[in-house]
């Protein structure tokens, strides 16, 4: 009787080690990757849905002297500023891609209005900041970034513009350079971004 030897074959330990460190660092940059997308797309959506609403607020009220009645969350819903992407029924606020609250303000003599957004972690906030917003022209009176705490005000944030058009060009004002966006963003908490309009 002959005895025949098979020889087997497998993956020494070593290898094994080698996989798993392969596919623990291509983990690791899909992670990475999939966060990096997130934030650009949650920074693009919000700048969308800003630019839409101010259109809309502008439509809206193109034949009224102020912007009285704007607002109410749920009046802004019904007037078709808030679309159901913005607007959470439950709770009857405006909400952002972040998971905070979107405010609509108006400024004491119904000429000015604001548009907050809140829960704007810090790199989003300089992203979203340094975004071409326009300029005087386009009726945006300034920009307001501050640690998110509580609710806007459109008379403050009037009153105390971070950013204002009326410097374009200049420090402080239009368009927002990246040391000028890091220095605003730069909150322990949360940022909380109001946007301006006449």
């Amino acid at each position: 009787m002959t005895m025949k030897h098979t020889h087997e074959a497998g993956r020494s330990m070593i290898e094994m080690l080698g996989v798993l460190a392969i596919i623990g660092v291509l983990s690791v940059g899909g992670i990475a990757g999939y966060s990096q997308a997130m934030s650009k797309y949650k920074v693009t959506k919000t700048t969308d849905q800003v630019q839409t609403m101010v259109t809309n607020i502008r439509t809206l009220f193109a034949g009224q002297r102020t912007y009285s009645g704007l607002e109410t969350a749920t009046t802004a819903y019904t007037m078709g500023i808030f679309t159901d992407e913005t607007y959470n029924k439950d709770s009857a606020k405006g909400s952002n891609a972040y998971g905070g609250d979107i405010d609509l303000t108006v400024s004491t003599n119904g000429r000015k209005f604001a548009i907050s957004y809140n829960n704007i972690p810090n790199d989003d906030c300089v992203r979203i900041v340094m975004s071409d917003w326009g300029d005087a022209s386009s009726g945006l009176d300034g920009l307001v970034v501050e640690a998110n705490t509580g609710s806007s005000d459109a008379n403050v944030a009037a009153d105390s513009i971070t950013f204002s058009t009326v410097k374009h060009g200049e420090a402080g004002g239009f368009p927002v350079g990246l040391g000028a966006a890091v220095e605003k963003c730069n909150n322990d908490d949360l940022n909380r971004i109001t946007w301006v309009y006449r």
